[in-house]
């Protein structure tokens, strides 16, 4: 044994130095191996110097000390021990020097120190020089457990990068940065029971992942505790950036004064992987998350029960930071949020099944002036429950589909599963009149696609402001009417039964009106309309084309329009058939509607007998369009010897108008009408 061979080696430097043996300056003795435990110290030699002198140096010289596993990868070698002392079972090497290499790195020599006794030994390495900073080391064994505590200062992340980058492909690249650390690590005989460590990560600049992760300046705190009990690993996991730039794929972030924390804790195994059952993340002055449950990541992402708290202060910046990067490319590109908001939310085997959200001035914005809503405030709750039963209700200043704004209004609903209905009627300001909701229901199906349903009515609603909003030529007047029934499937809206309007003390009659994609950048819209006897005078008052006497009737069928822009129709608009009122119209308007048609009725009221007359007398008038490629296929109430007749006249003083150009580019007829129009008001009652 170690202890049995040291005594004899002591025993033969006595005899030899009670016999006065003055040639001998030094006595050494080799030994080849020894082995204790898990230890092994390779070809030892043991020395006396200064045999002559009156007082003798002994040193002791180990080649190389091979330790237990977990150190069995770190060999120390050249063990240079100038006082060490012995005793019955035990060796101490109190003051020693030694060399270390490992399989990624080999250093110069250090200050080494171990005590080996046959229940207990340890080893120290202080201010061990390692990336231009400094390690310290203390490990001790006793029967069945070690310890290991591992202190670092000031290591640059970019030289340890150097030593270990071939064993290692996770970093691509470090600029800069230092690390302070200790770590405490415990075990027994089965190997690692309980770890701790404390870092400090000071200006560390790097990328990783060829760019998918990057730092740039990034200050952070680093805290890991770690328990194993009954082969069961308990983790708690802390982060704290001070300051910096952090770049994570998508998301890209700039730490404020106040730092960013993030903690997590949980539990690991290899039989049932890593589990996580407690989280944190604060980003001061934006987001508050806190999440209690379980989630298993193996052998894939499962949520088994998880509550998660959030309040996010700033919704502008929290979009920006963490919504943005993930929504680029996709429908909700463009969109930017405002407000405040702080929610509850429950999930079970990866589904949510409660979710709670206080709003307040919420405010959504889009750069594809899709949808807007401004300062939203009230609350939202939802349940997969079949007995869920608490309300929900919402109130805000504006909200805008497209270029149409919906005034300030409230709705109180509920929302189940994947239902919504409205509990209470409201009335919604919209267009300068209202919409009036009877019933609201949504639901969504098996694929998805949810089936709306609405009924209600319009009240007075602006067309000169629906114009505006559409950009169409300027109409004028105001519309009211009942809505049976709008229905919403398969991406399209339709109403269902007849849409009737009272305009001009005359009706409008709307079928087969559908829409799809009205939040797209492709919208479509179709529909049918009948016009029954509207009042031309009336009409005619209100825009700068001129005074009319009489009633028209007519249609527009297959009207189908892409974006709003009107791509094909079937129009129609006449005086209808036995009309008993009367028949005038004035110089004005003879020379616009001439205009629209190309026709020469102007010429002949300015050089003949009819410039007297302000007004005369038709039998009937009638305009027709048949829009197919861009152009529109005009026709009259009936044919003439050169085109077609727009007014045909009778009475007296009587004229025709006749238009000669049987097409005309669709833009052109705008432009045309857009010149005779009037933006002046019109009440209809």
């Amino acid at each position: 044994s170690l202890m049995k061979n040291l005594k004899i080696f002591v025993l033969i430097l006595t005899l030899l130095s009670s016999h006065h043996v003055h040639a001998l300056e030094t006595l050494g003795m080799s030994i080849k191996q020894i082995k204790t435990k898990d230890w092994q110290l390779n070809e030892l030699s043991l020395s006396l110097f200064d045999l002559q002198q009156s007082s003798q140096q002994l040193s002791l010289h180990i080649n190389q000390l091979a330790l237990p596993e977990p150190f069995s990868d770190i060999k120390i070698f050249d063990i240079q021990c100038s006082q060490f002392s012995w005793q019955d079972n035990e060796i101490d090497c109190k003051t020693g020097q030694a060399k270390l290499k490992s399989d990624i790195i080999s250093l110069a020599p250090f200050n080494f120190s171990f005590s080996l006794t046959e229940q207990k030994s340890g080893f120290n390495i202080n201010n061990l020089k390692l990336a231009k900073g400094i390690l310290s080391v203390t490990a001790k064994e006793e029967g069945k457990d070690w310890l290991v505590s591992v202190k670092t200062k000031n290591l640059s992340l970019r030289d340890l990068h150097r030593y270990i980058s071939k064993q290692s492909v996770f970093l691509d690249e470090v600029n800069s940065g230092n690390i302070n650390a200790e770590i405490k690590a415990s075990g027994g005989g089965k190997g690692l029971d309980s770890l701790i460590i404390h870092s400090l990560f000071k200006n560390i600049s790097l990328q990783a992942k060829q760019g998918a992760i990057a730092s740039e300046g990034i200050t952070a705190e680093w805290q890991l505790q770690a328990k194993q009990v009954k082969g069961l690993w308990h983790w708690q996991n802390s982060h704290f950036i001070q300051k910096g730039e952090l770049y994570i794929e998508p998301v890209y972030l700039k730490v404020n004064k106040k730092g960013l924390t993030l903690k997590a804790s949980g539990v690991w195994s290899d039989d049932e992987g890593l589990q996580l059952t407690q989280a944190q993340f604060v980003d001061p002055d934006i987001i508050e998350l806190t999440s209690a449950g379980l989630i298993d990541f193996q052998p894939a992402l499962n949520v088994e029960q998880l509550h998660i708290t959030s309040k996010v202060n700033d919704l502008e910046s929290f979009t920006a930071q963490y919504i943005l990067p993930f929504t680029q490319q996709t429908v909700f590109d463009g969109f930017n949020l405002k407000g405040r908001v702080k929610f509850d939310l429950n999930m079970e085997q990866s589904r949510i099944t409660e979710l709670s959200a206080d709003l307040v001035n919420l405010s959504v914005s889009d750069e594809k002036h899709r949808f807007a809503i401004t300062n939203a405030k009230g609350g939202l709750n939802w349940s997969t429950s079949p007995s869920f039963n608490e309300a929900s209700e919402i109130n805000w200043e504006q909200i805008k589909v497209r270029a149409i704004p919906i005034e300030a209004g409230q709705l109180k609903f509920l929302y189940k599963n994947k239902q919504i209905r409205l509990l209470e009627s409201s009335s919604i300001p919209i267009l300068g009149g209202y919409l009036d909701i009877k019933q609201f229901t949504w639901q969504n199906t098996k694929g998805d696609e949810p089936k709306v349903y609405f009924e209600g009515g319009i009240n007075q609603l602006s067309l000169e402001k629906l114009s505006y909003a559409l950009d169409w030529t300027p109409l004028s007047g105001n519309i009211s009417g009942y809505i049976p029934g709008v229905s919403y499937q398969d991406k399209t809206l339709t109403i269902e039964g007849e849409l009737v309007a009272q305009l001009f003390d005359g009706t409008i009659k709307i079928n087969h009106l559908s829409s799809s994609g009205l939040l797209s950048d492709f919208s479509k819209f179709s529909m049918d309309m009948k016009i029954d006897k509207l009042d031309l005078y009336q009409i005619t008052q209100k825009f700068e084309m001129g005074g009319m006497e009489g009633r028209v009737s007519g249609f527009i069928n297959n009207l189908y329009m892409e974006n709003w822009q009107p791509i094909t129709f079937y129009a129609w608009l006449g005086t209808p058939e036995h009309d008993n009122s009367r028949h005038r119209i004035s110089q004005k308007a003879v020379e616009n509607i001439a205009s629209i048609g190309g026709g020469g009725a102007a010429d002949v009221i300015s050089k003949g007998f009819l410039r007297f007359f302000d007004t005369f007398s038709y039998d009937r008038l009638g305009f027709g369009c048949y829009l197919h490629q861009g152009v529109c296929q005009l026709m009259g109430v009936e044919a003439a010897e050169q085109g077609y007749y727009i007014i045909k006249g009778g009475g007296l003083p009587r004229i025709d108008i006749v238009g000669y150009n049987p097409q005309v580019d669709w833009n052109v007829l705008m432009e045309r009408l857009s010149r005779i129009s009037s933006t002046e008001e019109v009440v209809i009652k």
